[in-house]
């Protein structure tokens, strides 16, 4: 996570602004939204920037209808640029300089419309003030914001708060609506405050300077479903050609919105695979955590050369250092002594309380020194212990999954019990499904598991896919008997066709369907297309 020291003025304010097209998209929602009203619009945005909104009210087809525009900006320059935006408008309206959570918040049921893109900044870079005044906005909503929450939930939540009854939104906002942990509280807030929900998606590159993919979020406040637990979502891709729809019921209790990216045919499939009784979710068949934190991986991973040098042979334990030393389904300990023709990190240093003291060693005295004159004994996790060396060493698990992943996350059977930093997930079969780690294993990186993969983890830009524990356990799995039988054939076509292949993939899907009547050609078909759709979105986050 990057502090706020390293963070460009612009990012740290959210300072990009929003392109045409999508101010477009914004207000022709509005258009639709308010088509039955022909009273005149008190329009209120809460983020105004350099007044692109205001620009594009001026020459859309509701500018006929707009009364005035109370609009809202930091930055006193940007809105000095939306002060002069506003007055070549045929409407009024006023702009206000400072912040819409503190001093500037709208009056409750003051506006007919609200429109915007609220800041994309981190809740950890805000001011003290700000901080303030987004927790009491938050409060007063009745949502939950934490250190990893993002400035455009409650500056989204106070522009609604502003809404009268009926009034209509559209707001540029991040992909992790959907996704994110900490927006969860804002979509049960959607769920039970607004109607005509929808959601007009956007390809990746259509809001320059911002890596995450946006979402116009749209709708009409009504508060009189607050008893709700469940609220129609209408999604719109907007491809070239047609733009495809399609409606869900999306679900209070549904952990992110990530399946409503499928067609309902998409999502079907996906129900009926998840039924089958040979899946289950993978917390049931076993338990996965965060392996060992260093607080300097770098440091405490060591190769066979540091390990020479230092002498330091006595405090090191094998270690995988990333999974994709590990070639195949089975790392073995001819696995880990091939490591040391790749020049890695192979080692990891144990200077627990049963080993003998590094300190009366002069060699391995010089590499504690050494760490000292880095300004380790300084991080966070390394001050906290005493002595500041000690790592509190995770025991190996049988399992190993990879934390972050690029085409599919791995699962990998750890033979040489080796010991993992916190990149890498380790764990144990549960006492229901003791001694089949083999037939899980086997099984793991077939379509549908990767689907559920998609749906359950997160990606906030640079298409990596990101699994925490809670979200690894939801991921559904296939437990055969005896499908560890394959184990063999399939780690030897990783190790030649190279991990995150599709040949796995694919020749894991075929023993399945052969394996389970109920995984037809055309159920697997529709499953392939739903994780090719939610990967390329992924992806496409890279460029």
């Amino acid at each position: 996570m990057k502090t706020a020291d390293v963070m460009s003025a612009e990012k740290l304010r959210g300072g990009f602004y929003s392109p045409a097209p999508l101010v477009r998209a914004c207000l022709d929602r509005i258009a639709a939204l308010s088509s039955g009203d022909a009273a005149p619009l008190r329009v209120f945005e809460p983020s105004a920037g350099d007044g692109a909104f205001i620009r594009g009210l001026r020459g859309h087809a509701i500018a006929d209808r707009i009364k005035n525009v109370t609009a809202v900006e930091v930055n006193p320059q940007e809105a000095a640029k939306t002060r002069q935006a506003l007055a070549a408008t045929p409407f009024g309206g006023t702009v206000l300089t400072g912040s819409v959570l503190n001093g500037a918040r709208p009056p409750a049921g003051g506006y007919d419309v609200a429109v915007g893109n609220p800041p994309f900044v981190r809740f950890q870079f805000l001011t003290g003030e700000d901080r303030a005044g987004a927790l009491d906005v938050a409060q007063r909503g009745g949502l939950t914001l934490t250190g990893v929450s993002n400035l455009w939930i409650p500056v989204l939540l106070a522009a609604l708060t502003g809404l009268r009854a009926g009034g209509a939104f559209a707001f540029i906002v991040p992909a992790e609506c959907f996704t994110g942990i900490s927006a969860r509280s804002m979509r049960t807030w959607l769920i039970r405050n607004v109607d005509a929900l929808r959601a007009d998606l956007f390809p990746p590159g259509s809001f320059p300077s911002v890596l995450q993919e946006v979402v116009v979020l749209s709708g009409r406040l009504d508060r009189s479903r607050a008893h709700r637990t469940a609220a129609p979502l209408t999604v719109v891709e907007h491809l070239p050609g047609n733009p495809p729809s399609w409606t869900h019921e999306v679900l209070e209790t549904a952990p992110t919105w990530t399946r409503y990216l499928l067609t309902p045919a998409q999502l079907s499939a996906l129900r009926q695979l998840t039924d089958l009784p040979e899946f289950h979710p993978l917390a049931e068949v076993a338990r996965l955590s965060v392996s060992t934190v260093t607080g300097a991986n770098e440091y405490f991973s060591v190769d066979d050369d540091t390990l020479s040098q230092y002498g330091l042979a006595a405090w090191a334990r094998p270690l995988l250092p990333r999974i994709r030393h590990a070639t195949g389904l089975r790392f073995g300990p001819a696995d880990h002594d091939d490591l040391a023709q790749r020049d890695c990190s192979r080692w990891i240093l144990d200077f627990g309380p049963a080993a003998p003291s590094p300190e009366h060693t002069p060699a391995a005295a010089s590499y504690l020194r050494y760490g000292e004159e880095l300004t380790l004994h300084q991080r966070y996790k390394c001050r906290i212990r005493d002595p500041w060396y000690r790592v509190p060493i995770v025991p190996p698990g049988g399992l190993l999954l990879s934390k972050r992943a690029h085409k599919y996350p791995r699962l990998v059977l750890n033979s040489a019990g080796v010991i993992t930093t916190d990149t890498i997930y380790q764990g144990r079969m549960t006492a229901a499904f003791d001694g089949r780690a083999a037939d899980l294993v086997a099984g793991f990186h077939n379509t549908a598991t990767l689907l559920t993969a998609e749906i359950e983890g997160r990606s906030f830009g640079g298409g990596v896919l990101e699994l925490v524990p809670t979200e690894i356990g939801r991921v559904c799995v296939p437990m055969l008997p005896g499908f560890g039988q394959w184990m063999p054939h399939l780690d030897e076509l990783t190790r030649s066709a190279g991990p995150d292949s599709a040949d796995l993939v694919q020749r894991t899907d075929a023993l399945l369907i052969t394996a389970i009547p109920e995984l037809t050609p055309d159920l697997l078909g529709e499953l392939r297309e739903a994780r090719a759709a939610l990967l390329q979105r992924r992806m496409d986050r890279t460029g």
